[in-house]
């Protein structure tokens, strides 16, 4: 027993030892500056470099990390980011831990046919584009593929393509119900709607119904309300402050903070159960000044500009989560 103790020491030093150090400028020079990385002039890279390590080490993000970023935006086989793109997006996909496999399917669905696999067939440059603001917003491929096809195709509404697309791609934004949306804009055209209030009245009860209304977000007083709760809170204009508003997550029993939809996805159909049980995260993310913020630290901070301040801001592990190491959780590594 002395024995595994000890070891189980010596493995959480190196992991903390890691994450004190996750990136160096040196390294990240290094990174920028070669071909394999972002092939910048040695002057461009040290000042980048200078620039993001603090912040990069904080989110326990490493060169491997941004790697792993780059071989997926800048396969020319898929999703095919430009360069100057790629420069610009990478260190703030890096600092919200955005998944390489992720990323990828999201622009699978957003950029593929319906005819072949029930994606929307958006070009390429809209594609690249809606794939990176899900990526920061937290959008889910799922829901988007799913979302187009009631609205689009054999089974679907009968909306054009174009407005299907549109549709689908605002609405995976603000979190929403597919079939909740098609059984409430069915009911309101039967009833005589024309298309636009039945469009209307469909996308606040699918809001409202998504992951069975147990979504919350922060409001601009940093508290965080399900939709019917918004919708009270701003009498008007409720679905505008709703898609600005960053999300609530829960502390799920890996040590890792999770949305409701990240939820579901790592724990099938007993989902909904943990996360009612589960506590509220208290997220943290590094404000301008270089300190570490919570929600209601940030609303304290910059006031009625906190959430798009907080949107993109680096985050950081949430105060009860293991912290992040080269982009994943201490509790991965501890034996």
């Amino acid at each position: 027993m002395a024995r595994l103790a000890s070891i189980r020491h010596l493995v959480l030093l190196v992991a903390l030892s890691t994450l004190t150090a996750a990136v160096t400028p040196q390294q990240l020079a290094s990174w920028f500056s070669s071909s394999g990385g972002l092939a910048m002039n040695g002057r461009e890279a040290s000042n980048l470099a200078s620039l993001v390590a603090s912040p990069l080490t904080q989110c326990g993000v490493t060169v491997g990390t941004l790697q792993g970023l780059k071989d997926v935006l800048y396969d020319h086989s898929t999703i095919d980011l430009g360069m100057a793109d790629l420069r610009k997006n990478i260190i703030l996909l890096a600092e919200h831990h955005a998944s390489p496999d992720k990323l990828k399917q999201l622009y699978n669905v957003l950029s593929s046919g319906y005819s072949i696999s029930g994606g929307l067939g958006l070009p390429k440059d809209r594609a690249q584009k809606a794939m990176l603001e899900f990526a920061l917003n937290l959008g889910e491929p799922d829901q988007l593929k799913a979302l187009y096809q009631v609205m689009y195709g054999y089974s679907g509404l009968g909306f054009s393509q174009a407005q299907a697309q549109e549709t689908a791609v605002a609405l995976t934004a603000f979190g929403a119900d597919a079939l909740q949306f098609k059984e409430s804009y069915t009911t309101a055209v039967g009833k005589g709607a024309t298309s636009a209030q039945a469009l209307q009245d469909a996308t606040e009860a699918s809001v409202k119904a998504n992951m069975q209304g147990l979504v919350r977000r922060y409001a601009k007083d940093a508290t965080a309300y399900t939709a019917e709760e918004f919708e009270k809170y701003y009498p008007t204009g409720w679905l505008k402050e709703w898609h600005t508003a960053p999300q609530e997550k829960h502390l799920a029993s890996d040590k890792k903070a999770y949305t409701a939809s990240q939820f579901s996805r790592h724990f099938g159909s007993t989902w909904a159960a943990k996360y009612r049980t589960s506590q509220e995260a208290t997220q943290r993310r590094l404000a301008e000044d270089g300190k570490t913020y919570s929600v209601k630290d940030f609303q304290g901070y910059y006031h009625d500009q906190w959430q798009s301040k907080w949107s993109n801001a680096p985050e950081l592990a949430c105060a009860e989560c293991a912290p992040y190491i080269g982009g994943s959780s201490l509790a991965e590594v501890v034996v």
